[in-house]
């Protein structure tokens, strides 16, 4: 049975956590969800966990995002599985893995790269390979103008797998320049644990880099019926809190 949520309930429940910390003025932030769509993870896409999952952060989305939706972005393996999915907001969270993801995304079902997805992600937020893309002559005969840079955007990431990854040293090499550019990026991973399996990558990452963090999720099916309360309290460590009001 899909999970329903009082949305404005809950992101009142995130302003009055974040007040707890001692943040009383709502940070500005672009916010993303990058979603794990290989093969492992199947079950838990059919059977409507992860959308459930995803309408757990809508409240953050709507919260901190100015134009209150959150990206999507799903992986697998290799360069042509990062995807840019499009926004959930308020009007399409309900569904949102069946109608736009399952046997949609290049790469369903696949392995494990996180690499990728990060490049992507950093590229649609601004912090990367920001420069204008011309048209090009014919693309000028056509019509075509040029595309202005993306602008720099402050941003949190989601990160959301379940399973370790085939490209470690890839992406250990795009979280240290993104971390030495001092991009105004916060990655949280959160590794969804269901089939008992360690998430040392992630624990190692988490602690190598400033602007990156890491939360095991047990058991997801028992996460995304915990109150707004406890997930906020979860998620709101004091180096995301840091992060928060910097």
């Amino acid at each position: 049975m899909a999970l329903t949520l009082n949305l404005q309930k809950s992101t009142t429940s995130l302003t009055l956590s974040l007040q707890k910390v001692g943040i009383h003025k709502m940070p500005v932030l672009d916010m993303g969800v990058v979603l794990d769509v290989s093969g492992s993870f199947s079950d838990e896409h059919a059977d409507g966990t992860t959308t459930d999952l995803l309408t757990r952060l809508a409240p953050w989305g709507l919260s901190f995002d100015p134009d209150k939706k959150i990206d999507v972005f799903t992986f697998s393996n290799s360069a042509a599985s990062a995807h840019l999915v499009g926004s959930l907001t308020e009007a399409n969270y309900q569904g949102y893995v069946r109608n736009n993801i399952i046997e949609k995304v290049p790469g369903w079902c696949g392995a494990t790269d996180y690499s990728y997805v990060l490049e992507l992600a950093l590229k649609e937020f601004g912090w990367v390979d920001g420069a204008a893309k011309k048209a090009g002559m014919f693309g000028r005969m056509f019509g075509k103008k040029d595309e202005p840079p993306k602008q720099k955007k402050r941003s949190l990431i989601i990160f959301i797998t379940d399973g370790d990854n085939n490209d470690k040293d890839r992406t250990r090499k795009i979280l240290r320049e993104s971390e030495a550019r001092k991009d105004e990026v916060y990655f949280l991973f959160l590794g969804v644990a269901n089939g008992g399996g360690a998430f040392h990558f992630l624990n190692s990452i988490g602690d190598e880099f400033g602007n990156t963090g890491y939360r095991e999720i047990a058991d997801v099916r028992k996460f995304v019926r915990m109150s707004d309360e406890e997930i906020n309290a979860l998620l709101l460590d004091d180096e995301l809190v840091g992060w928060l009001k910097g």
